[in-house]
């Protein structure tokens, strides 16, 4: 195997860019898996027909158009870092509300105390200055306003009891660890950093996710593998027997595996 001396430390051309053929797709599932439990945390918090939100990581949009049709009187300004599934930059032509924009959350600021919701799905995980970034977007809150974060918390993968599990996600976690990604420890930490952020009412919602599974994770995490399993060949970090050994794993009628669980953490802001 090619052990190569950099990565590409960029997640927009990494192992989920939106340059990759079957990333619309994936994105599809990723929606089917995930939108239950995305709108039970957001349902929690009681959206209001005037608010102010951001959508940080809209991916294909559908958490953007749902948000948007709750808060009819009020905004929802979605990011990306690439906006090609949600269509053209600027606002969505049945919700005049509703705006997209394309730029890295990083480079982005918003009025202090100019919103009403901050919400974010999959994607502080993958920012290295996430911690900041929580701060950043407590100071965009108005006084009353709620903080909404879903990021996985994978298992490290030497606990799988499965040498292809083992060898496929000890790749896949070296790839993200070279581009600042934390798939294994952030997703625990959410709750404590929005109470020290200051945020109150803070809780939660989780979901364990199996591989191997026949519902929506199941497809999911297939098609999870394809993309990531050509990344890491193409990396030099995993031969293409290896993607094949797990991926005829997963097949198997009776195989399943903890890999990882979904983490929903909410907060509120004081009221002044």
């Amino acid at each position: 195997m090619n052990h190569p001396t950099t990565l590409a430390t960029d997640y927009a051309s990494g192992a989920l860019s939106k340059d990759t053929p079957e990333e619309w797709e994936r994105l599809r599932l990723l929606q089917e898996w995930g939108d239950p439990d995305t709108r039970t945390a957001l349902g929690a918090v009681g959206l209001g027909r005037d608010w102010h939100c951001l959508e940080i990581g809209a991916g294909a949009g559908s958490v953007a158009r749902w948000i948007a049709d709750r808060c009819p009187d009020g905004s929802v300004v979605a990011v990306d870092i690439d906006t090609r599934y949600l269509g053209a930059e600027g606002r969505d032509e049945r919700r005049p509300h509703l705006q997209w924009r394309a730029g890295d959350i990083r480079a982005l600021d918003f009025a202090p105390g100019s919103l009403d919701l901050v919400h974010s799905r999959l994607t502080f995980c993958h920012l290295p200055e996430r911690e900041e970034l929580v701060a950043r977007a407590v100071r965009w809150l108005k006084p009353g306003g709620w903080l909404v974060l879903g990021d996985p918390m994978c298992m490290p993968a030497e606990f799988s009891a499965h040498a292809p599990v083992r060898r496929f996600f000890g790749a896949l976690e070296r790839g993200w660890k070279a581009q600042g990604s934390d798939m294994t420890g952030w997703a625990t930490t959410i709750p404590a950093l929005l109470a020290r952020a200051g945020l109150r009412d803070i809780d939660v919602l989780s979901r364990i996710n199996l591989l191997g599974g026949k519902g929506p994770y199941g497809a999911l995490a297939a098609a999870n593998l394809r993309q990531e399993g050509a990344y890491l060949v193409a990396a030099g970090l995993l031969d293409q027997d290896d993607v094949d050994a797990v991926t005829a794993l997963c097949e198997e009628p009776d195989f399943t595996d903890i890999r990882s669980i979904t983490v929903y953490a909410w907060g509120r802001k004081e009221e002044s």
